[in-house]
């Protein structure tokens, strides 16, 4: 089953009437979807022009999905009726990718809205009942001999689409159970969703945060979104504030929490095991064959140069002149008068005007994502957190949605889910639905090259000493959230997994301790470590794609290194990734990073990357110092 979650991305419908305001344009409490403006909320009627269609292609749906009985038992009489059955299977999956995407994004338009969860909630359900019928075709074609296939495949006009589909099959043999065993695997599908959806509807729609006081002394509503751009303020206290603001309401519901984290880490041992293999993390990897030895090298290589990541902060501490740094402190700007406020208009001018060296077709597609209502920009009421890019291959587009808060940090985040959307739609364009979906191994490739892209632009457009000195702070706060952050939490995430695995009770205490220790041996005495910080784990709603963030700090040194070929004008560079991104997922993500240009079984891109983050950190002492 094939929906394109690469980034889980959800989306909402824009049935509400619009007034014309901008989230800038409203005081103290966040706006409602209908008093923003309908050029800032994306059009969802490219998917199906009402709920009506959707209600349609539902019922049809349900209807079709019996015909799947007729292949069961009979696979291995036949190329011709693999064939059919593979091609009616997929046609069907994207049909309700389809529907799947569009029920998800209307609800994280507002999450309040029990329409749009009941939507939600009925094709989850429709998927589960669509992956019982159809949990026999792995087995059945495991149980055909691999000579036999072979020659099926050799003998049947069109079955060689499924060659590389095959070949993973067979990769899977151990792994995989019988048809009656798979069709019980295959009911679980919506109790193991439920961790992830209570930790969803407890961050997103049920707890309430306090009002804090901002830099002006007014008092507002604290929110994941005003939150991260409270740490961009100047005023100390507005930034404690909003940290104790934050963190004391997680502290409120830190056994809720850990609760329901322990379930997921009980779904994931549940599952490893019935699958037969020898840890949670092997059976991730498996997925996408990465040997765990990329998982382990990737969190050494990070130990070894934890020493330019302290330095930068005690280059922090310097800066702000204070004797102890926070980590809430960490997000304020070195240079002040650097971190102007960047609306959404400018920001997507800016980040259009970064990708020329990607060539024309890169940028008339970049030009439409921006200008053409894909984009749903602003925070609001019931809103769903974060960014993300989501798409489906019947679609002419994908959407991306966004918190957007008018600072560079954001600028860099749109950059991000546009290169996520480009990248899905060229796979789809170029690719069957059976390998137009690509692994995140990849995916986070495709965004982090665009962030890099608009950096250099943006140094290379301005002489500014403060500036430049901004910019260069940009990238290495980029290489610290995207690269020491992500792979802590992949250490975290390897350790509370290891534990569990071990049959260690998973209590809130537990969780705490250990991510509080991991924190400690990152920053040393850089940092004055907060207890309340130990809470992270509970907010992080990536833990539950486990084993999923360390692909972040692969993908931002691929990235690095991949877009210093680019921006040598090497014109073969350009090329080999803009077919890395349309080969979607037609070959294992390690050689498609290879036809690329880049190993990453080799630790050489982390390295590289890690040593220029070394070299700016120095470069920028150098300025700092010099003033």
């Amino acid at each position: 089953m094939k929906i394109k979650r690469v980034i889980l991305l959800i989306i909402g419908l824009t049935i509400l009437s619009a007034c014309g305001k901008k989230i800038d344009d409203i005081g103290g409490t966040l706006p409602e979807r209908s008093e923003i403006a309908e050029e800032y909320k994306w059009n969802l009627n490219d998917l199906y022009p009402g709920l009506e269609n959707w209600e349609e292609e539902f019922k049809s749906v349900e209807e079709s999905i019996p015909a799947m009985n007729k292949f069961k038992g009979n696979l291995n009489q036949s190329g011709a009726a693999v064939l059919e059955c593979l091609d009616m299977r997929d046609k069907l999956a994207s049909r309700i990718d389809k529907l799947y995407v569009y029920a998800h994004l209307a609800m994280d338009s507002d999450t309040r809205n029990p329409l749009f969860q009941s939507l939600a909630d009925r094709i989850a359900s429709l998927e589960v009942r669509f992956n019982e019928v159809i949990a026999y075709i792995v087995p059945e074609l495991l149980d055909i001999p691999e000579n036999t296939l072979n020659s099926f495949v050799r003998n049947t006009s069109g079955l060689d689409l499924y060659v590389h589909y095959l070949n993973n099959l067979n990769r899977n043999r151990p792994h995989v159970l019988s048809p009656k065993e798979e069709r019980l695997l295959a009911m679980t599908g919506d109790m193991a969703r439920t961790p992830g959806r209570i930790h969803e509807m407890l961050t997103v729609t049920d707890i309430r945060f306090p009002k804090v006081k901002d830099e002006d002394g007014k008092w507002v509503e604290l929110s994941p979104g005003r939150y991260y751009k409270m740490l961009y303020s100047k005023d100390p206290d507005v930034r404690r504030r909003a940290f104790e603001g934050m963190y004391g309401t997680y502290e409120t519901f830190q056994n809720v929490n850990a609760a329901v984290f322990d379930g997921m880490l009980k779904k994931d041992i549940f599952y490893a095991r019935a699958r037969n293999f020898n840890s949670t993390r092997e059976a991730s990897l498996f997925r996408d064959n990465i040997p765990v030895a990329v998982y382990d090298n990737l969190i050494q290589s990070v130990h070894n140069n934890l020493e330019p990541l302290q330095r930068y902060m005690k280059l922090r501490r310097k800066v702000l002149k204070t004797d102890a740094l926070h980590l809430y402190d960490t997000s304020v700007p070195i240079v002040p008068e650097a971190g102007e406020k960047i609306p959404y208009d400018q920001a997507r001018d800016l980040v259009l005007k970064s990708l020329h060296p990607l060539g024309e077709d890169y940028l008339k597609q970049a030009e439409e994502g921006l200008y053409s209502r894909w984009i749903d920009v602003y925070e609001t009421k019931g809103k769903t957190n974060g960014a993300y890019s989501w798409g489906t291959y019947d679609a002419p587009h994908p959407y991306i949605l966004m918190n957007y808060n008018d600072t560079r940090d954001n600028m860099f985040t749109l950059a991000h889910e546009l290169g996520h959307t480009i990248h899905s739609m060229l796979a789809n364009e170029t690719q069957p639905y059976i390998y137009a979906d690509y692994s995140l191994f990849v995916a986070e490739v495709a965004s982090t090259m665009n962030e890099a892209l608009l950096l250099d632009y943006l140094l290379k457009t301005t002489e500014d000493a403060n500036i430049r000195l901004a910019l260069m702070d940009q990238w290495a706060d980029n290489i610290v959230g995207t690269l020491y952050t992500q792979v802590l939490f992949a250490e975290f995430e390897k350790i509370i997994h290891e534990k569990a695995e071990a049959g260690i009770p998973i209590t809130a205490e537990i969780l705490n301790d250990t991510y509080l220790s991991i924190l400690k041996s990152y920053y040393g005495d850089s940092l004055e470590l907060d207890e309340l910080y130990k809470l992270t784990w509970g907010r992080i709603g990536h833990f539950y794609r486990s084993f999923y963030v360390y692909v972040y700090a692969t993908s931002i040194s691929a990235s690095t290194y991949l877009s210093g070929k680019i921006l040598e004008g090497d014109d073969q560079a350009v090329i080999n990734y803009l077919n890395m991104l349309r080969a979607g997922g037609s070959d294992y993500p390690i050689e498609i990073l290879k036809n690329a240009g880049v190993d990453m079984s080799k630790p050489d891109a982390i390295n590289y990357t890690l040593e220029k983050f070394g070299k700016i950190v120095e470069e920028m002492e150098l300025a700092i110092g010099s003033r």
